[in-house]
């Protein structure tokens, strides 16, 4: 369930709410002693967010001619709904604790914590609605007479960073049988590098609340 979180003074990054999306693993746990391992591995990541009613737009060249003359247009105002949806390709290093739950040794309960960096390979922001367009966000002062069409869809690779780097934890319950272990877990990502190139229209980061189930092999039952 990710979002997008927003610094700076502009209206544009800002108002995202939640969106959803895949979140898949491959991991490596290598246990340091009987509490304490290193998990690390590759994880297909969806982050982004969405947002609806009045936003801020930058001015855009087709609507020049409606602009007052001499006037300098920055930012206009519309009503319609927008979507970022981001795929990263992370690794994770993380340090994981587990505790036993009960004497049989068959349940544990883990803590993990650690860094991430990510590799943007995908990145699409679609807009839908159609709606008048104003000067304010009182609007009160419409450009034209006539309302825009919003609803387009749009590769921002280019506008965004390809690396990211962040913080990452999650908590979970592990069911451990002689080879094959079960898991679920709860937890979250935090990217702590902004997403734009250009930050005139604002800054946001990526985050995400994230739930996973998995099967774990081992291949050292010596060492489980």
């Amino acid at each position: 369930m990710p979002n997008l979180s927003s610094s700076g003074g502009s209206d544009v990054s800002k108002g995202y709410k939640t969106i959803s999306g895949p979140d898949l693993g491959l991991l490596v746990d290598y246990m340091i002693t009987q509490k304490i391992s290193l998990e690390t591995g590759f994880e297909f990541s969806t982050q982004g967010g969405q947002k609806s009613g009045l936003q801020t737009i930058p001015a855009s060249p087709e609507l020049a001619l409606y602009f007052p003359s001499g006037s300098n247009v920055q930012f206009l105002y519309a009503n319609f709904s927008s979507t970022v949806r981001l795929q990263y390709l992370m690794l994770p290093v993380l340090i994981k604790y587990n505790m036993n739950l009960g004497d049989a040794g068959h349940w544990k309960l883990f803590l993990d914590g650690g860094v991430f960096g990510g590799l943007l390979f995908s990145a699409k922001a679609s807009a839908a609605g159609t709606s008048k367009v104003y000067y304010d966000k009182e609007e009160t002062n419409q450009v034209g007479s006539v309302a825009v069409q919003f609803d387009s869809t749009g590769d921002i690779k280019k506008q965004l960073h390809t690396g990211n780097f962040g913080i990452e934890g999650n908590v979970g319950i592990l069911y451990c049988l002689k080879s094959v272990s079960y898991f679920v877990e709860a937890g979250g990502t935090y990217g702590l590098v902004n997403l734009q190139k250009n930050t005139r229209n604002g800054i946001n980061y990526t985050g995400a609340l994230i739930f996973r189930m998995g099967i774990m092999y081992t291949l050292n039952s010596k060492r489980k």
